[in-house]
């Protein structure tokens, strides 16, 4: 299992799982992640803190080829004993405690999934949305105004800087 440590803005990030932890040996967990007890990561997993930080608590299972990441200023949080389906991703979001994020969904930033909620299988939560407790939200948004084209050259760039600077990490001895 390929535990990365990465050097941001001159600070060295690196993973710190609690030894009661299963993780199949094809995850990844890299950069600034912190995963409480008793947490299994199945195959394929990349849980990666490179924008901001990942804080994980106790007793989650993450299925196959999961991804959970950060954007730039946006960092992800998941609390305790949550289910996240195979090839679902959590993209600087909030998952709270006691929820399902079913198989393909994606949680874009800034959304909170409150305790006892579920999100349905490929749905698409959009920025800044909230699931209330208890709820489950199922479908896609597919309507709207793009209002974020500044976001998204933010993500670019931030992006592109990142690279470079693992690129660089790369090609020292």
């Amino acid at each position: 299992m390929p535990i990365i440590s990465i050097e941001v803005d001159g600070k060295v990030k690196t993973p710190e799982i609690d030894p009661s932890c299963w993780i199949s040996e094809s995850a990844w967990i890299i950069g600034d992640v912190k995963m409480g007890p008793e947490n299994i990561v199945y195959q394929g997993v990349i849980i990666r803190g490179d924008f901001a930080r990942i804080r994980i608590g106790a007793k989650n299972v993450f299925q196959d080829a999961c991804i959970i990441n950060t954007a730039e200023g946006c960092a992800t949080r998941i609390g305790d004993n949550n289910l996240i389906g195979f090839r679902a991703i959590v993209h600087g979001a909030t998952v709270k405690n006691n929820t399902v994020i079913g198989i393909q969904s994606v949680l874009m930033v800034m959304v909170t999934v409150n305790d006892d909620a579920m999100v349905g299988a490929t749905s698409f939560v959009g920025m800044r949305k909230k699931i209330p407790a208890g709820q489950k939200w199922i479908g896609r948004e597919l309507k709207g105004e793009n209002t974020q084209g500044k976001l998204w050259e933010l993500g670019r760039q931030s992006w592109r800087k990142m690279g470079m600077i693992l690129k660089d990490q790369k090609s020292k001895p």
